[in-house]
């Protein structure tokens, strides 16, 4: 019986163990990685989540056994996998918190956010390399899109998902107030030390947020206030 609790533990754990990761809803990022096979969660516009299998993808549509979802009515692709999915614009340097790395090595409980941050930081490394041939933006631009886009990733109380996360990696201070702490300690990193990494010349073309739109530029609200 002992054996079998072992058992069924083991396999509800490789299910629900199982990282997932952002795969932008764009052809392109669909392209690089998906194929079927893959275990999704997709969430739709209207709020709803759909997990399965992906059968089949055509063009723009990804299709399960019991599943057809255009990319245009998904709002976000999370990919059950451990390894992350590949990445038509991050070449051969990798994505990530690269540029805070001396904010992250500063204490145990800034490490423990690189990860948590991920999706914020691959979007800034995109911007930082593709932002100005792609569409027309400048370094302050991308670093505000930054913070705003970590501040979105902290919970909204202390009691949310994530607030609980970070209770269990022994954070001492109230979830939201230290993760908009250390989002501005990232984002103070980057404006003090991301100048030279920012392409202008060097920038390459990649639709990372789809399509420009007519003006050239897209729209970054201003970081959320505490």
């Amino acid at each position: 019986m002992r054996r079998f609790i072992l058992v069924a533990v083991s396999i509800a754990c490789a299910v629900a163990c199982t990282p997932t990761h952002n795969v932008k809803p764009l052809p392109n990022f669909v392209n690089a990685g998906l194929e079927p096979g893959d275990h999704v969660t997709v969430t739709t516009h209207d709020g709803k989540e759909h997990e399965f299998i992906i059968t089949e993808i055509r063009g723009d549509v990804l299709l399960g056994d019991d599943a057809e979802f255009a990319l245009h009515d998904i709002a976000s692709i999370h990919k059950h996998a451990w390894k992350r999915p590949e990445s038509p614009c991050g070449g051969e340097e990798p994505l990530g918190c690269s540029l805070p790395v001396l904010v992250s090595l500063a204490s145990e409980s800034h490490r423990q956010y690189r990860e948590i941050f991920y999706d914020a930081c691959a979007e800034h490394d995109y911007c930082y390399r593709h932002g100005f041939a792609s569409y027309g933006l400048d370094r302050k631009s991308c670093d505000d899109e930054f913070l705003w886009d970590m501040q979105q990733s902290c919970p909204d109380e202390a009691g949310g998902r994530l607030g609980k996360v970070l209770d269990a990696l022994n954070t001492s201070i109230e979830s939201r107030r230290r993760c908009l702490s250390v989002a501005d300690d990232f984002y103070a990193a980057v404006r003090r030390y991301g100048e030279e990494r920012f392409a202008t010349s060097a920038s390459t073309y990649c639709e990372y947020d789809g399509p420009p739109v007519s003006a050239g530029q897209l729209a970054i609200p201003a970081p959320n206030s505490k």
